[in-house]
């Protein structure tokens, strides 16, 4: 059985190995991603969350709210480990990110993905997220930029 939740530091080591095993599917780990991997209790710290999917109590995905403005949030860090992929967790971990965002009189959502990651994309899609222009160059590799307008 699978279960969410919030960070705890204990977890801090899997947040980066998981994300960086996505990562380096196709690309190499750059400076932006090793600042909020090494150091996820900053995003928690700076008003953010960093959340697990923990199977017997062992990350197997995870997702990060980073804190952008009061009524902004970024969702990144986004993975779950390859051999559960298609199990619905990263379904779970989207839900509760949505969850948080609300709870924190969020407006608005955003993420910068690169389109060549089309699992991940129909997954936006499917929550409601819609493209627009990329005005980021946080990542390298990111190419696509999607925001998800909420309503409370």
């Amino acid at each position: 059985m699978i279960v969410i939740v919030g960070f705890n530091k204990r977890y801090s080591e899997q947040f980066f190995i998981l994300n960086k095993a996505w990562i380096e599917e196709s690309w190499r780990l750059e400076d932006s991603d090793k600042k909020d991997l090494l150091n996820p209790d900053k995003i928690v710290e700076n008003g953010g969350q960093v959340f697990f999917a923990l199977e017997n109590k062992i990350p197997v995905g995870t997702a990060a709210m980073i804190k952008s403005s009061d009524d902004r949030f970024e969702l990144a860090k986004m993975t779950v480990q390859e051999d559960l992929r298609g199990k619905g967790i990263a379904n779970m971990l989207m839900d509760e990110c949505l969850k948080f965002a609300k709870e924190n009189k969020a407006n608005e959502i955003f993420l910068i993905s690169n389109d060549s990651l089309i699992i991940a994309r129909n997954l936006y899609d499917k929550y409601g997220f819609k493209e627009v222009n990329l005005d980021s160059q946080k990542y390298d590799r990111g190419n696509v930029k999607m925001i998800l307008k909420i309503t409370n």
